[in-house]
């Protein structure tokens, strides 16, 4: 433990690129699971795009001590992960992460966003701990979503199964809007609903899609994951996605998210359609698209031991119980 320390806490300057690549190093080693974060070009691009708004503690002699960023999927994101928390294994016990995070709201606040969304690690409930002090609250667990490989610097790692994130939320304001989604996820919705104190009219209207369907799918090598996002929901939402899913079956990928545009009349059918091919509840996120909230269902191809899984909490917890039940329905589909 070194001495107490006053570190700045600023934006990052494109010149210390280079000390924040340092920083990942003594953080993860080679293990951090966003190549980006290695790349110097590939994070200079970034900030200049706006894509990534990047805060960092850093010493007199620009060593940077801690890292953490608000990162937009793309122009569509109007709710963006706060991810990419990190803190000098040698500067650990300062409360870095907290002042860090703490200047990220200010930046989240300046720039007129109505909230962001983040991914917490289950193997220790330290940074669950973190954004429950800010006021956030549990939206979803992700099953799975992290390679064993992936181990962080003197804290507990786990390497015989693939590590799950949990999510939350943090709300800085609202736009309330009508949603659509199944029946018998209505009381768990209104719960969340009513814990991040946001305003929703839930339909369970059962509407066919209509139209074509508008679909992008990416593949995260690095986490062996899938991602599916639907921009709009066509009559031909099933047919569509099930030919993305073979493309992802042939890579043997761990799992596959699909981001479902809740905000539209046809989603609460398209779910109920979208759990025969396996997907089931993983997250809701408020406010993710400019078209209003997701619901990011996961489906699952490798094992997991989700006795693994440590909530910071009973909200965590009930959470991940509603997640683990829902996987376990859904299988029972087949």
């Amino acid at each position: 433990m070194t001495d107490t320390i006053s570190p700045i806490i600023t934006t990052l300057d494109l010149e210390d690129i280079p000390h924040l690549i340092d920083c990942v190093r003594r953080c993860y080693g080679d293990s951090y699971t966003n190549p980006v974060m290695y790349d110097a070009q590939q994070l200079k691009d970034a900030i200049v795009q706006k894509k990534m708004y990047s805060i960092v503690a850093k010493l007199e002699n620009n060593q940077i001590i801690g890292h953490c960023a608000l990162t937009f999927e793309d122009a569509e994101n109007a709710s963006p992960e706060a991810g990419k928390m990190m803190v000098d294994p040698d500067y650990r016990g300062h409360h870095i992460a907290e002042l860090i995070a703490k200047k990220r709201i200010e930046i989240a606040e300046s720039l007129g966003l109505l909230g962001f969304w983040t991914e917490c690690v289950t193997n220790h409930p330290y940074s669950q701990h973190e954004m429950i002090a800010f006021n956030a609250k549990e939206t979803g667990l992700f099953i799975g979503d992290v390679p064993p490989t992936f181990a962080m610097q003197g804290l507990q790692n786990f390497s015989d199964t693939r590590m799950s994130l949990l999510t939350f939320y943090l709300p800085l304001k609202d736009r309330p809007h009508q949603i659509y989604a199944p029946s018998q996820h209505s009381d768990h919705l209104n719960a969340l609903l009513k814990s991040l104190n946001l305003e929703r009219n839930i339909s369970n209207t059962m509407t066919k899609g209509s139209g074509k369907t508008k679909i992008k799918t990416e593949i995260d090598s690095e986490d062996q994951v899938a991602n599916i996002s639907i921009n709009h929901i066509g009559e031909d939402l099933i047919s569509t996605v099930q030919i993305e899913l073979q493309k992802v079956e042939s890579l043997n990928l761990a799992s596959a998210y699909l981001d479902l545009p809740i905000a539209q009349e046809a989603a609460a059918n398209a779910y109920m359609e979208l759990e025969a091919l396996g997907f089931f509840w993983g997250s809701w996120i408020p406010h993710y698209s400019t078209q209003g909230d997701v619901l990011r269902l996961q489906k699952i191809y490798q094992p997991v031991n989700v006795n693994e899984i440590i909530c910071a909490r009973e909200q965590g917890e009930n959470i991940k119980q509603y997640v683990i039940s829902e996987w376990q329905r859904v299988s029972q589909l087949k």
